[in-house]
């Protein structure tokens, strides 16, 4: 009886792991202001909505361009781009607040 021969492993998406993880660092917390600041007693911590916008819209572009370059490496060796594509909706995600404030309407 012979096997089947097996099929060649393709390559995980690290740097889409990596964006969404790095994503996560910073959406967790802004998601935590946001929700606090909702409750009537907690206005008082809107304060913290300044300070995470920026580095919210830094981290957002760093994300970006990880997982664009993602993609790019993925579809070069036919690999997975799952985490590459979720990575690009988390940064467009973060970059949406940063965006509606800076532009004038």
């Amino acid at each position: 009886m012979t096997r089947a021969p097996l099929s060649p492993r393709r390559p995980a998406d690290v740097l889409g792991i990596v964006a969404v993880v790095l994503s996560a660092v910073l959406l967790v917390p802004t998601l935590f202001v946001f929700l606090v600041g909702l409750i009537p007693e907690m206005n008082a911590i809107w304060w913290m909505g300044i300070i995470l916008l920026p580095l919210l819209f830094v981290d957002g572009v760093i994300v970006i361009v990880l997982s664009v370059i993602g993609l790019i490496v993925a579809a070069r060796r036919a690999g997975r781009r799952a985490w590459s594509i979720v990575a690009l909706g988390l940064g467009i995600l973060m970059l949406a607040p940063a965006v509606v404030i800076l532009m004038p309407s």
